[in-house]
Parts: C-alpha cells; structure tokens; sequence
C-alpha cells in the first residue's frame, strides 16, 4: 500500500503554461537579431518595388503605410525568448527596414530625402519595440500563457484597423484603401486568434484601435 505524507500531498507533476509549444520554436538573441536585420532588410527593399506594382490600385497603401511595416517586427518578436531580446530585434528590424527600402530606392533611381528617413527612422525607432513584444506577448498567449491573452494580437490587428479608419478614411477620403486595411485587420483576427485566443483578442482589440487611432491623429498633425 503506498501512503503519502500530509505536509507533500502526491500530484501529478503539470507542464508549466508558460512554457513554449513544441509548433512555436524559439531562437536565442544571436538569431533573432539576425533574422531582426535579414528581414527588415528584405521587407525594405520590397516595399520600393512594392510601390512601383501596386501604384494608383486600392492595394497601394500596403507599400506605403505604417502597418505593413509594424507586421516583420511582430513576427521577429515572436521568435525571441525574451522581452528585451524582442524588444531589440523589433527595433532592428524597423531600422533595416528604413535601410532597405532607401537604398533600394536610390539604387532603382529614386530620389532619397533625408527629412523622410528621419520621419520612418523615428516612427521604426517607436514602433518597433512595441510590436517586437506584441509579437512575444502573442506567442506566449499560444503557448498557454493566460496573461495578457489576445494583447499582443489586438496590437497589430488595431494597428490596421486605425489606419484605415484614420488616414485612408478620414484624412485621404479613400474608402477603397481603407477597406483593404480592415479586410486585413478581420485576416489579422482570423489567424492570430486561431487556438481558442480571438474572444481575448476581440476584448482587447477596441482598447488598441482607439490608442492606434490616436497615435495616427498625432502623426497626421505632426507631418501636416
């Protein structure tokens, strides 16, 4: 007969919440950082010449907006195993981003101002932190950790869905720009929820369009 002693009662030992599922690898801070600045690279470069496929169509805000940008960060962030680790390789990513896309441009003959790459520098040097984390934030969420459930996503999914209320609706006077930013926004929902997570994310996702909504307000301000 086995017995057990009253002050250690027998459990059976549970996998922590927190730990990360064997579907969503991780990589140390050697390669995230370098995955940080590979794809910022890449995702720079293809925006110019996303610019040129995509000029005067409903679909050419995704070459020439803030969203799209904030989406590699995310992703990179979500390969980090730790906040800080995120958080730089979000920034990285931003910056090669400003990098590949103006030497691209000026290698393809366009002309490059210093005022825009201050501009995009800023805004990468502010967002890029952010959505490293949301990126970890979600992945942690899949991975079984109920805190801050659906932030991370609701992040980027409102990000979108401000910008396509505030610039393209209200500032440019674009709805058909604008609906390609929500269509994106529902697919952000859609796929980033998947796992039982898009009732978190829904929650949150009314807190993050109004912050994105206001952020975009300052912008539009500032720039003129």
């Amino acid at each position: 007969m086995t017995t057990t002693s009253p002050h250690a009662p027998a459990t059976t030992a549970q996998p922590s919440a927190a730990q990360p599922s064997g579907a969503l690898r991780t990589v140390g801070w050697p390669a995230a950082l370098a995955l940080a600045v590979a794809a910022g690279l890449l995702a720079g470069a293809l925006t110019s010449f996303g610019q040129t496929l995509l000029g005067d169509t409903p679909f050419q805000g995704l070459a020439n907006a803030v969203s799209p940008w904030l989406v590699a960060p995310f992703l990179v962030g979500a390969t980090s195993r730790r906040s800080a680790t995120a958080a730089l390789a979000g920034l990285l990513t931003c910056a090669a981003q400003v990098a590949g896309y103006y030497v691209a441009a000026d290698l393809r003959g366009f002309a490059v101002g210093s005022a825009s790459i201050l501009l995009w520098s800023i805004a990468g040097v502010i967002g890029g932190p952010v959505f490293g984390m949301a990126g970890r934030l979600w992945r942690r969420t899949r991975s079984g950790d109920p805190r801050w459930a659906g932030a991370g996503a609701a992040l980027l999914a409102g990000c979108w869905l401000a910008e396509a209320l505030v610039t393209y609706l209200v500032v440019l006077r674009r709805p058909d720009e604008a609906l390609v930013f929500a269509l994106v926004a529902g697919l952000l929902v859609a796929l980033l929820g998947r796992g039982g997570g898009h009732r978190a994310l829904l929650i949150r996702l009314p807190v993050a369009v109004a912050a994105g909504a206001a952020g975009f307000a300052v912008l539009h301000a500032v720039v003129g």
